[in-house]
């Protein structure tokens, strides 16, 4: 965590110098939104999933990232927080395969800064019910985000690296399958061809799209440029079923929502270091159509109205 706020502190640092103009101000999204804070002193926060059947789980430490990771279980809105599983350091991004979860350990620095060369990381798979879990795929670079198409393959980044790896349905790694500076929050569009990705480092603040069925064609989906938070340290991703993106904006404490014709706008704000995003899995507890965000400083805020905000007009 120490790291990310160095480097970003020096990115921001170069951009005041390489984009001196006045810059255009993100507006608030339209529409009836709400934001609460559920939770506070969780430790520090990694990535959000929810289930099917409406609990929450978060990935994160007690206090850093070299501390062992943990696997926090939350069953509805006010229960309180169970730890139901622990690992090696390096909590890492979390997706959905069946029943069972995967969760990445490795997202350290070290492990950030030599993962292209040196792939360590991993993916375990859990069972949600008790905490258990074995190592479903190796070789990984960090596995700091990491998601799940539809047809099985897994994807995972290295946000201090070049490399993305995928992951065959059972388990076999193709270490740098795909070329993307500062790789970190992905998700999977709708249709099922294009692979976004967040890029933390990168000046300006951009999301990568891949084209799954040719990885070389890498392309810049959106850019910062011109915003005036145009170094927002992209970390977590998601998407709803229109395919407009949700992007947690690390540095700037906010939740961007980004149109498929890239208008974008802010649907929350005030949660410092935030770092992971979802939509709730449930129809009772948290809620399909409920964002839910977490942060490093230890929070998990719930956002209501984010489906159906929209980007004011010109």
């Amino acid at each position: 965590m120490r790291m990310r706020l160095v480097v970003v502190t020096a990115v921001l640092a170069l951009g005041s110098l390489a984009f001196a103009p006045a810059a255009s101000a993100i507006p608030e999204c339209e529409g009836t939104l709400s934001q609460k804070t559920l939770y506070t002193g969780q430790g520090v926060l990694e990535a959000v999933i929810s289930g099917g059947g409406g609990k929450l789980f978060v990935s994160g430490t007690k206090s850093g990232f070299d501390d062992p990771a943990s696997l926090i279980r939350i069953d509805r809105p006010g229960a309180t927080p169970e730890v139901i599983s622990n690992a090696p350091a390096g909590p890492g991004g979390l997706a959905w395969v069946g029943k069972r979860l995967l969760w990445g350990n490795g997202n350290t620095l070290v492990g950030g800064q030599t993962g292209d060369a040196d792939p360590q990381a991993s993916l375990l798979k859990v069972n949600p019910k008790n905490g258990r879990y074995f190592e479903w795929a190796t070789d990984l670079g960090m596995a700091n985000g990491v998601t799940r198409a539809k047809n099985g393959f897994v994807f995972a980044s290295n946000d201090f690296g070049l490399k993305l790896d995928r992951v065959t349905p059972d388990g076999a790694t193709t270490h740098g399958w795909a070329s993307v500076e500062s790789g970190n929050g992905m998700v999977v569009g709708k249709n099922g061809k294009y692979l976004f990705v967040n890029q933390t480092f990168k000046n300006p603040g951009s999301i990568a799209r891949v084209e799954l069925a040719r990885p070389s064609n890498v392309t810049t989906w959106f850019s910062a440029a011109g915003l005036d938070n145009q170094v927002p340290a992209f970390d977590g991703l998601t998407r709803d079923g229109e395919n407009n993106l949700y992007a947690a904006a690390w540095a700037a404490g906010e939740i961007w929502k980004i149109t498929p014709d890239r208008q974008v706008c802010k649907v929350a704000s005030g949660i410092p270091q935030v770092s992971n995003l979802a939509f709730g899995g449930g129809k009772s507890g948290f809620t399909r159509n409920t964002l839910y965000a977490v942060g490093f400083g230890g929070q998990i805020v719930q956002i209501r109205g984010a489906l159906d905000a929209t980007v004011p007009s010109a």
